[in-house]
């Protein structure tokens, strides 16, 4: 066991002086959307705080673009930046909730054919969350992903990802936890 981990420790290094296998682009562009589990189970028809009764609940989804450089064969870094709005009614008033989250992403990059990539990932942030009230909040975020499969040959591609999303403040301002299970995304590469 020691021997193993030694040997992983020590392959690290060497994976990052690799370079990027020929003919793989460098730079990636990607615009996506995932789901709102998460928020949908939350906010839902029939949510009554004493004599506030919300109705009419609207979700935009998770919306994501984001910008990757690949550094050598198995690591690429980027910036992502996820945007989703929860609208309902409080009683007949409109409430508009929206949660805009910037962070750093690491991706690792498993197995890379011409037709298809396998990837992991991780990033780690912050969340905005804004309403139409005024109200402004500030929390920690962070993105795991679990499997992403890329499909696509040339500067275009399209992606499908397991994960989730996750922005806590504290055990009373939970902004989501597992949320964006499932994204989907074009990619533009050079």
């Amino acid at each position: 066991m020691k021997r193993a981990l030694i040997l992983l420790l020590l392959s690290i290094p060497l994976a990052a002086f690799a370079g990027v296998p020929e003919g793989a682009s460098r730079h990636q562009v990607r615009l996506g959307w995932g789901d709102m589990l998460f928020e949908t189970l939350v906010f839902h028809p029939g949510t009554a705080l004493g004599d506030v009764q919300k109705t009419d609940f609207g979700f935009t989804g998770h919306i994501f673009g984001e910008y990757r450089y690949r550094l050598n064969k198995t690591i690429s870094v980027g910036a992502q930046v996820d945007f989703e709005g929860i609208f309902w009614k409080e009683n007949g008033a409109p409430v508009n909730n929206y949660n805009l989250i910037a962070m750093p992403t690491v991706r690792f990059i498993y197995f890379e054919r011409p037709w298809v990539s396998l990837y992991s990932g991780i990033g780690f942030g912050a969340i905005v969350a804004f309403d139409n009230a005024g109200g402004r909040e500030f929390a920690p975020a962070g993105d795991l992903n679990f499997l992403s499969v890329q499909v696509g040959k040339g500067p275009w591609s399209g992606t499908l990802s397991l994960g989730f999303l996750n922005a806590i403040k504290n055990a009373n301002r939970v902004y989501m936890v597992g949320s964006r299970l499932l994204s989907v995304s074009i990619n533009y590469s050079w």
